[in-house]
C-alpha cells in the first residue's frame, strides 16, 4: 500500500477512535447507568488510537529506513565515482567526503559550507562556488578554470599550484591566510595592483619544480614576474599528463 492511502486510512481510524472515545466520555457524564456500553465504547476508541499510534510509528520508521538507504546509496556512488559532471549537493550531507582527484566539471557548490574539504588535484572547471565557504579547504593542484568564486571565502585555504585561470573572483573574494606557491595561477581579468592587494595577507611557500629539480623561493617567485604568490594568465606554468601547458589568453 502506498503512503498516501496509508495516511488517509490512519486519519479515518483516528477520527473514528476519537469519536468513540468522546462518545464514551459524554455517556459517562450524562448516562452513568450505561456503564457496560461506556466501557465497550471507551475500549474500542482507546484500541483504535493505540493501534494508530503503533501504525504511525511503523510508517515513520519505514520512511526513515528508506531515506537512510537512499542516502547511503547516493553517498557510496559519490565516493566511488571518478567523474561526476554537473555534481550538485542537492540538500545531501557531504561531510567527510573526499573529492580529491575527481572530475567535477560544472559542479554546483554555491553557498555550501566546505570548510576543510579536500579537493586536491580535482577538476573543478566551470564549478559554481558563489558564496561558498572554503576556509581551510585543500585545493592543492585543483583546476578551477572558469569557476565562479564570487563572494567565496578562501581564508587559510591550501592553494599551492591551483589553477584559477579565467575564474570569476569579483566581490573581493577573501584569501587572507591562504597558502600559495610560485605556480598558483591567477586570472588575467584581475588588475595586477588589485591582485597584489588581494594576496597581501597570504602565505607564499617554496615550490619544488620536479622537472628542473629547482626550488623556487618566495624571492625567486617575485623575480619571475614581479608577482608575489604565483603567476597570472597567460604566463602560468601548468602541467597536464606530464606535459607543460599554458592557459589561453
Amino acid at each position: 500500500m502506498s503512503r498516501v492511502p496509508q495516511m488517509v486510512l490512519v486519519a479515518v481510524l483516528l477520527l473514528v477512535g476519537g469519536v468513540l472515545a468522546g462518545r464514551a466520555w459524554a455517556m459517562a457524564v450524562k448516562e452513568p447507568e450505561s456503564e457496560p456500553r461506556i466501557e465497550v465504547l471507551a475500549g474500542v476508541g482507546a484500541g483504535l488510537i493505540t493501534g494508530i499510534a503503533v501504525g504511525l510509528s511503523a510508517i515513520f520508521l519505514e520512511q526513515a529506513i528508506t531515506a537512510g538507504q537512499e542516502y547511503a546509496t547516493w553517498r557510496a556512488s559519490v565516493e566511488g565515482a571518478a567523474s561526476i559532471p554537473g555534481f550538485t549537493v542537492a540538500g545531501h550531507d557531504i561531510q567527510g567526503i573526499n573529492f580529491s582527484g575527481k572530475s567535477l566539471r560544472n559542479a554546483d557548490f554555491a553557498g555550501v559550507p566546505l570548510q576543510g574539504f579536500r579537493f586536491r588535484d580535482t577538476d573543478l572547471t566551470g564549478a559554481d562556488f558563489r558564496g561558498a565557504d572554503l576556509r581551510g579547504a585543500n585545493l592543492i593542484g585543483a583546476n578551477l578554470q572558469d569557476a565562479d568564486l564570487t563572494g567565496a571565502k578562501l581564508n587559510g585555504a591550501l592553494l599551492h599550484s591551483a589553477n584559477f585561470a579565467h575564474a570569476s573572483l569579483p566581490g573581493r573574494a577573501s584569501f587572507e591566510g591562504a597558502l600559495l606557491n610560485a605556480r598558483t595561477c591567477w586570472p588575467k581579468s584581475l588588475e595586477r595592483d588589485d591582485l597584489r592587494d588581494r594576496l597581501r595577507d597570504t602565505k607564499v611557500q617554496e615550490y619544488e619544480d620536479e622537472e628542473s629539480g629547482k626550488t623556487l623561493t618566495r624571492y625567486e617567485d617575485v623575480q619571475e614576474d614581479e608577482l608575489r604568490g604565483g603567476q597570472q594568465v597567460p604566463d602560468c606554468t601548468l602541467w597536464k599528463n606530464g606535459l607543460r601547458v599554458r592557459p589561453e589568453g
